[in-house]
């Protein structure tokens, strides 16, 4: 501790005592470091439901994003039916994890519509039933440089929540990953139209 005041101490009289033009000089390269320095943007957000009944064979999940540009990512899987709808929830926390690891996403943000889940993550030790899916669940998000999951209200999860009810309703089992593009960027990209 004392060797790093003193050092930091040193420092200080060192640029005390530089002339003004080198003490300018120092100045301006820093500022031009710092104002090159990369903006740490916002991770992609990825909504997440899966739709779970007691007396069904199969469960629902999807995760969908789309980025600035329009295109969007999604992925569907309808599954063998889970112990109870938090375990379809938590699978499907874990579905949609592997599938970010494998598309190399390391910088990720979570929203869904079930405050349990966010508060599992939270509190671990309050949830011994899914303690074995928490263990899968810690293990994926170690391999993420920043991962974070927030509950949104229901209303701000519509689409992830109806593609999720009708791969349940379909009753398939089967995974589905792809990616689109809005109408316009599907236009622009078209040799036969005119660019103006």
């Amino acid at each position: 501790m004392d060797s790093m005041l003193a050092s930091v101490e040193a420092e200080c009289w060192r640029k005390a005592n530089l002339p003004e033009d080198e003490e300018e000089e120092e100045a301006r390269s820093a500022l031009s470091v710092s104002s090159t320095l990369p903006v740490d943007p916002q991770p992609p957000t990825f909504q997440i439901n899966t739709s779970w009944i007691n007396d069904g064979a199969v469960s629902g999940l999807r995760w969908f994003y789309k980025d600035p540009i329009g295109a969007e990512r999604f992925g569907l899987q309808g599954c063998r039916k889970s112990l109870s709808a938090l375990h379809a929830e938590m699978e499907g926390l874990i579905w949609t994890m592997s599938c970010l690891r494998e598309l190399h996403c390391t910088t990720v943000h979570m929203e869904m519509d079930s405050s349990d889940m966010v508060d599992m993550i939270a509190n671990p030790s309050d949830w011994p039933a899914i303690a074995s899916e928490l263990v899968s669940f810690r293990l994926l998000q170690d391999g993420f440089l920043k991962f974070s999951i927030a509950c949104i209200p229901m209303i701000r999860n519509l689409r992830a929540n109806s593609f999720a009810k009708e791969v349940r309703c379909s009753g398939t089992l089967f995974s589905h990953i792809d990616q689109t593009q809005t109408d316009i960027t599907s236009l622009r990209n078209d040799p036969d139209l005119p660019i103006t």
